[in-house]
C-alpha cells in the first residue's frame, strides 16, 4: 500500500528566529490569557521576510504581484529538490528547491538566476536565508518567479516531491509560510 510521507520544511517562528540585519525581530507576546480573560490571544510582531517565507515580486518590483496575488497553483505542485553541487534540472521543471551543502550555500549567481528564468522556472526555494544578492532577486522576481527562503531541508533528500508552500493572504511583498514536501512511499 502506498502512503504519503510529509516533510515539514518550515522553521519555527520564535524570538530566536534569525532575521536580516535591520529587519524587525520576531516577538510573540501573551496579549490575553485563559486565566485572566477566558481565552488566549498572542500578539505577533515581525517583518514580512522572517523565518521561512515567500518573496513575492513586489519585494523588488514596483507594481509587482503581492503575496495575495501569487497564484496558488505556483505554490502547490511538483517540485524537484537538488543539491547545490549537483544542480541539474529535468527539462520543463517549474518548481526547484535548492539545498546547500557543507561546501556551498543554496544561493544563486546572477548567471544561474537568468538560466532558471530562461528555462521557465516559476518558483525557486532555498535553505539559505537569501537566494542571492540584490541582482539575483531582481532577475527572478522581475520575471514573476516566486522565491522561498530559509527552508528547513535537513530531513529532505534530493528527488521529486509535491510542494505545498502557502503564505498568509495579505497584500504585501512577502509573508511567512508553512511549507511541506509530500512524497509517496511504499510501506512494504
Amino acid at each position: 500500500m502506498f502512503e504519503i510521507k510529509i516533510i515539514d520544511i518550515t522553521h519555527e517562528l520564535n524570538s530566536e528566529t534569525k532575521v536580516y540585519e535591520g529587519d524587525p525581530h520576531v516577538r510573540l507576546e501573551q496579549f490575553f490569557t485563559v486565566d485572566n480573560y477566558g481565552y488566549a490571544v498572542t500578539k505577533l510582531t515581525m517583518g514580512s521576510h522572517s523565518g521561512t517565507h515567500i518573496d513575492a515580486p513586489a519585494h523588488v518590483v514596483i507594481g509587482g504581484k503581492t503575496t495575495k496575488e501569487v497564484p496558488l497553483s505556483t505554490l502547490i505542485g511538483e517540485a524537484v529538490l537538488v543539491n547545490k553541487k549537483d544542480f541539474r534540472l529535468p527539462r520543463g521543471t517549474k518548481r526547484v528547491i535548492l539545498k546547500g551543502t557543507e561546501d556551498a550555500e543554496g544561493r544563486l549567481t546572477e548567471k544561474s538566476a537568468r538560466s532558471l528564468a530562461d528555462a521557465g522556472v516559476r518558483l525557486i526555494g532555498t535553505d539559505a536565508q537569501s537566494i542571492g544578492n540584490d541582482a539575483v532577486h531582481k532577475i527572478l522576481l522581475s520575471e514573476g518567479i516566486v522565491v522561498l527562503e530559509s527552508l528547513k531541508l535537513d530531513k529532505a533528500e534530493p528527488g521529486n516531491y509535491i510542494l505545498c508552500a502557502l503564505p498568509l493572504k495579505i497584500d504585501t511583498d512577502g509573508s511567512p509560510i508553512r511549507a511541506c514536501l509530500l512524497q509517496e512511499w511504499d510501506e512494504g
